[in-house]
């Protein structure tokens, strides 16, 4: 299986934070263990528009990878020195405040002016790399993960050049996700991003989704292409990070969400389902924790439901921290996107790291999705869709339990099937 020569461009790797980068770290130390020859390319941070930073992930990295950071030209960086960094849409366009007409204009300038996405221009230095390393060391196998979904046409590019075996790789949905109405999107601009997606799809040799769900949408993409090409790799967990975890009964029942949130997120009926909760167990206290970025309004809606007494927020924090605030947690939320289509527009990474935290979960999204399959077959949780009554007596459910010490879920095998070391397997048998 070993002594495969692979090169895996993607944008987010360390310093990087955030849950973008975690996939292809996780997945490139295994794939090294497992013998293979794996070289990355990446910006380099002085270059890189990174919304946020962790430097421990840095030591994280095996050093039998072959790391190639490159220099990188970043519009981002000038939209920052222009109009604050507070005003460029983070992940999911969470901080996104439709009202200010300053962030209305960036998003029309990357619109029209970026296709598909500002850090296409990472693509002339990334190119340059990859057409050096695949010569020097006879590389066969190109994996190019997004977003941004511009590294794709860097793969596109190469696999044009080159004799190469190419396999994209999805971790989130382009034309279909979630936020992308947000992007308001011209007829000019809509066709060209489309036509990309719809070229990447055609000439990559193989595609991974991180979901099942996202196939039919891109498979639907092109006449030229079948259901073959497409494999599922679901983002997972890796089991170095809880080699240390500890299962703490929390002193509060304290429902924990980590990771950033926008408003495109389903968390209005959890709100309300929480604030009848308090209504009607006065006598019981509880702590609702934020782990991340949350979109401007959240804290207007707390308030409005008598709940902003109840919660905690923290900033974003390196992923060795986070995995404490889930040690403390009660309960863990996830709130699962929709896109136009009325189906799962996006897949939290957070869901896989529950599992093995061992909490239960309520998720809030689409009842019969792909996420509340996994927390299903996992016995991890209950999924809900909008029905606050449901969500209200699964809260009152697992209090219930948590004061009776009875909060920690047992064991379960399947868990393991989202381990970054089976996963790693799986994409090394699709390699050439």
């Amino acid at each position: 299986m070993g002594n495969k020569k692979i090169l895996i461009i993607t944008y987010y790797w360390p310093p990087s934070g955030g849950a973008g980068v975690q996939r292809w770290l996780k997945l490139s130390n295994y794939l090294v263990k497992l013998g293979h020859e794996v070289h990355v390319i990446y910006p380099d941070k002085k270059y890189a528009s990174y919304m946020v930073l962790d430097e421990t992930l840095t030591k994280e990295i095996d050093s039998r990878i072959f790391l190639h950071p490159t220099k990188s030209l970043e519009p981002l960086k000038w939209y920052a020195q222009l109009f604050g960094k507070k005003n460029i849409p983070s992940a999911g366009f969470a901080n996104i405040n439709k009202k200010s007409i300053i962030q209305q204009l960036i998003i029309f300038l990357r619109t029209h002016l970026f296709i598909p996405d500002p850090r296409k221009y990472w693509g002339i230095y990334a190119y340059s790399a990859a057409k050096k390393i695949i010569k020097q060391h006879q590389i066969k196998n190109l994996i190019t993960s997004s977003p941004p979904h511009s590294v794709q046409l860097i793969g596109n590019r190469l696999k044009r050049n080159f004799s190469i075996h190419w396999i994209a790789d999805f971790r989130d949905l382009w034309t279909d996700v979630y936020y992308y109405e947000l992007l308001n999107h011209s007829r000019f601009s809509n066709y060209f991003d489309r036509r990309h997606e719809r070229k990447v799809i055609e000439n990559a040799d193989h595609i991974v989704t991180a979901s099942s769900v996202y196939v039919s949408f891109l498979n639907d993409k092109s006449k030229n292409i079948n259901l073959d090409k497409f494999t599922t790799i679901p983002n997972g967990y890796d089991a170095i990070d809880f080699e240390k975890y500890q299962l703490i009964e929390n002193d509060i029942f304290t429902l924990t969400y980590t990771g950033t949130i926008s408003d495109q997120y389903n968390i209005t009926p959890f709100l309300d389902a929480l604030s009848q909760f308090k209504a009607g167990n006065p006598n019981n206290p509880f702590c609702l924790q934020f782990v991340g970025s949350v979109y401007p309004s959240l804290k207007e809606e707390l308030t409005h439901r008598n709940l902003i007494g109840n919660t905690k927020f923290s900033p974003y924090v390196p992923h060795s921290e986070s995995i404490k605030f889930l040690e403390k947690a009660s309960v863990l939320l996830v709130f699962g996107p929709l896109n136009r289509h009325g189906k799962e527009g996006g897949i939290p990474a957070k869901v896989y790291e529950y599992l093995a935290a061992r909490k239960p979960i309520i998720y809030v999204g689409k009842k019969d999705g792909f996420v509340a399959e996994i927390i299903h077959q996992t016995a991890s949780g209950l999924a809900h869709d909008n029905n606050i009554v449901d969500i209200q007596n699964h809260i009152t459910d697992l209090y219930q339990k948590w004061e009776s010490n009875n909060g920690i879920l047992p064991n379960n095998a399947k868990i393991t099937e989202y381990s970054r070391d089976s996963q790693a397997k799986t994409f090394a048998n699709l390699l050439q």
